[in-house]
């Protein structure tokens, strides 16, 4: 396998202009190759089913623009849809697409190996010529909330501690005010909208079996509920399986460090995504990229393993951008200008995400795609 070196991460491809007509924009949107509408046959629940047909191939360097569903939040068979739209001030109709969607998929999609519950996915889409050992480049081009609100839930167990109250309480609902880009939480109190995937990943390795259930991610990305994955981000993902096979669900319209609760504001988003296919750079873990910052991964079960992968992966990754061998140069930069978060404690297998800064590197070639 080739190795990556500096002018794979930093020669990826010539710039694109874009922008998104709505809200979130910030310049022209690319010309859009397919469109993944929402349907039964187009999702799957709660899982990575390898036994799925593709739902879609592309060639390297088209653009999909990919409808998601999610953040019913009525599933209570005591009221009618529409008076719970009714009860908590939503500007919607049940008849509305996204919301018809998204009861479409929740009543018909194929259940495999009976998971009967998890997250909305859309997939998978397959990637002409993708093997392991490659990467997908994905370029995320706009993330757009298809309804106008979203819920957050609470789920026991799932924190540090866990919720202090051991059965599941309602859903919170936020309204979001478009025109100001904000979801109004309670009155006085607004949250600043920034729409993402929480879910993007490719199919997970043979070994992981058939069926690989969608809360925990993992090398394959996934779950990653990395709050950073807004427009203008690229997501770098390792093939662990022909075509590739990538998944999108879990739609975000805003979410916090940590994810606590178990759940951000949960919403249905329109993504427009480029994929560009790169072969043989023996990629291992996930990878993103900002206009602003690389962004290293760790994850595991374990929040201090998860904290010593991250670390090996910005070693790795800085050795990379700068050349340097050994671990001493890029461990003593991190401590002084790397910053290390949480992405969350939620989903089993928890996340810490490294953020190294572009504006260290002097010598770096500033031809990122994405021009904020």
């Amino acid at each position: 396998m080739m190795s990556l070196t500096r002018s794979n991460w930093c020669n990826f491809s010539a710039a694109l202009t874009l922008t998104m007509a709505s809200a979130f924009a910030a310049a022209a949107p690319p010309k859009i190759d397919h469109h993944v509408k929402l349907t039964a046959e187009n999702s799957v629940i709660g899982n990575f089913p390898a036994q799925k047909e593709p739902i879609l191939t592309i060639k390297s360097g088209e653009t999909v623009k990919i409808d998601t569903g999610g953040g019913a939040g009525w599933r209570n068979p005591e009221m009618d849809p529409d008076t719970w739209l009714k009860q908590h001030k939503i500007p919607a109709k049940v008849s509305d697409p996204a919301l018809a969607e998204t009861i479409d998929v929740w009543a018909n999609a194929k259940r495999y190996a009976d998971i009967q519950r998890g997250h909305f996915i859309v997939g998978p889409i397959a990637v002409d010529g993708a093997m392991p050992g490659d990467s997908l480049e994905i370029r995320i081009h706009s993330v757009t909330p298809r309804i106008p609100y979203g819920t957050t839930g609470v789920a026991p167990g799932r924190s540090l501690r866990g919720s202090e109250n051991p059965n599941k309480p309602p859903a919170h609902v936020t309204v979001f005010d478009m025109k100001r880009n904000v979801g109004l939480f309670v009155p006085g109190v607004e949250v600043p909208l920034e729409p993402f995937m929480g879910i993007m990943g490719v199919q997970p390795k043979p070994s992981d079996g058939l069926n690989h259930p969608s809360a925990p991610p993992g090398d394959f990305g996934g779950n990653l509920d990395l709050r950073d994955l807004v427009d203008g981000t690229t997501l770098y993902l390792p093939v662990w399986v022909a075509g590739g096979r990538f998944y999108t669900g879990d739609a975000h319209a805003a979410q916090g460090d940590g994810e606590i609760s178990g759940t951000a504001i949960e919403t249905a988003n329109t993504v427009v995504l480029t994929f560009i296919l790169h072969k043989g750079t023996g990629l291992k873990m996930p990878r993103a990229e900002t206009p602003t910052h690389f962004i290293a991964f760790g994850l595991d079960e374990d929040l201090d393993n998860a904290m010593q992968e991250a670390v090996d992966e910005m070693i790795a990754y800085v050795n990379e951008i700068t050349g340097w061998k050994g671990d001493s140069l890029a461990y003593a930069l991190a401590s002084m200008a790397v910053d290390f978060e949480i992405t969350q404690i939620v989903d089993y297998t928890k996340g810490i995400h490294a953020k190294i800064p572009k504006a260290l590197f002097k010598d770096l070639k500033k031809d990122y795609w994405y021009k904020p």
